[in-house]
């Protein structure tokens, strides 16, 4: 009962509580322009590398006409908050919207102005070139002076972006220990040297010397003939694989990492006795795993009964760990017969249509064409320079052709310039130093199938 009053009590005062706020925040208005304030601090310290010209000019200039009114952190504020109001439309207490208008009102206008008159100059170019087109004018042909100024004004405005607000374009690979050396996440543990060979940097798996008391063996991973990594094993198979995950683990975390989103959209090409269908699937050929040997099958027994334990076969388990694929003959031609059934000219156009278009995604040849069709694609899409590799065995053999792309222009596409067909088709990682600029690409990305 005593709280029910005392909350009553409380309630019955808010309005004068709500006088007593604004008499003081009259008062401390009076105070302000009054004080005198220190106006030897940089206002150039406070721009930030993201904020674009636009923002940063108008921010400076709340701040420079306001300098010698308030103390430098509070008008800090008020300057960013005047910002958050005129781009974003963001709300603060009465008080302060009434404060930041007071001050910002010729600011504010001669911008406003300005840009009302940005937008008047555009609209009225755009309607000399349609008057040009309409008239049918050989030099609506010629870019007029106002088109080109506009041009250069356009391509400054999406440099500033790519510059986080102007300035030098920004270094991806700034400051980083391994330079340029990008991780492209696939193939294996040889995606650590592939990722080498493409950036030049030399990379190397080597036994140590060092003697231990066990047998145990100790392996060392070397960029550039520096040791990133050690690990140790009963083997010197284990050995190297243990060094191969601390260094994938360790580049993670200073370089760039890439990896196909597995969910991808693909272009499916299936033959029919009609003809040739294409769909669009998201079961990418590189991602429909082949059934290993497991316990419901009789070989595997059989493995068990000689001392198998699973793994690869050999004395270091260096062998394969698949069952050896088989070929399904369904007709009488020999084995090594090039009679190719289906107009390969056909096909050879859709490759090229393919290769001439701005699609990013990959093209899958189904089981349904034969061994001698996917071998004579292959080499097509070498003729085109594209990438094609199989996947699978026997029956579900498939082939998979796709477009060469270096590692830079994934990483500017996806991070620079937000390209929702790469964003689609790339998961990209940054290091640990370019978190604070790239904040929704610092996730971790899964290493399945890259660790063993």
């Amino acid at each position: 009962m005593a709280t029910v009053i005392k909350r009553q009590k409380v309630e019955d005062e808010k309005p004068s509580t709500s006088k007593q706020c604004r008499i003081k925040m009259s008062k401390a208005k009076k105070n302000a322009q009054n004080a005198e304030f220190s106006t030897d601090w940089d206002v150039e310290a406070y721009r930030t590398e993201y904020e674009s010209e636009e923002h940063w000019e108008l921010r400076r200039d709340f701040m420079l006409a306001h300098k010698d009114r308030f103390d430098e952190d509070r008008l800090v504020c008020l300057a960013q908050t005047f910002i958050n109001i005129e781009f974003m439309g963001c709300k603060y207490p009465a008080e302060t919207m009434q404060l930041v208008a007071e001050l910002s009102r010729d600011i504010a206008e001669e911008f406003r102005k300005n840009r009302a008159q940005r937008l008047q100059r555009t609209f009225v170019s755009a309607s000399d070139a349609a008057e040009q087109r309409a008239k049918g004018r050989a030099a609506a042909n010629r870019p007029t002076h106002s088109q080109q100024e506009r041009q250069v004004q356009t391509s400054s405005v999406s440099q500033n972006r790519l510059c986080f607000g102007g300035g030098e374009p920004l270094n991806l690979f700034e400051g980083l220990r391994f330079g340029n050396l990008i991780i492209y996440l696939a193939g294996g543990r040889s995606c650590l040297r592939n990722a080498c060979n493409i950036a030049k940097m030399k990379y190397d798996e080597r036994l140590s010397e060092t003697q231990t008391d066990d047998m145990s063996k100790t392996a060392d991973i070397l960029i550039n003939d520096e040791i990133i990594a050690s690990g140790r094993g009963e083997n010197p198979k284990a050995a190297k694989l243990a060094a191969y995950k601390q260094a994938v683990l360790l580049l993670q975390t200073h370089c760039y990492s890439i990896k196909l989103n597995a969910a991808r959209e693909t272009i499916k090409v299936e033959k029919s006795k009609n003809g040739v269908n294409i769909n669009v699937t998201k079961e990418s050929a590189d991602n429909l795993c082949d059934a290993k040997l497991d316990a419901s099958n009789k070989g595997y027994h059989m493995m068990r009964l000689m001392g198998w334990t699973g793994g690869g076969l050999g004395r270091q388990k260096q062998g394969r760990e698949e069952p050896v694929g088989y070929l399904l003959k369904n007709n009488r031609m020999g084995l090594g017969s090039n009679d190719l059934r289906g107009n390969l000219a056909d096909y050879r156009k859709l490759i090229e249509n393919y290769v001439n278009s701005e699609d990013m995604r990959d093209m899958q040849f189904e089981p349904t064409f034969s061994k001698e069709e996917r071998a004579t694609f292959h080499q097509i899409a070498g003729k085109f320079g594209l990438r094609s590799n199989s996947y699978g065995t026997g029956e579900s053999r498939r082939l998979l052709i796709t477009k060469k792309i270096s590692y830079n222009i994934i990483l500017s596409e996806v991070l620079t310039r937000r390209n929702p067909k790469f964003c689609e088709r790339y998961f990209v990682q940054v290091p640990m130093q370019k978190a604070h600029l790239f904040p929704g690409n610092a996730a971790a990305l899964d290493l399945e199938n890259i660790m063993e």
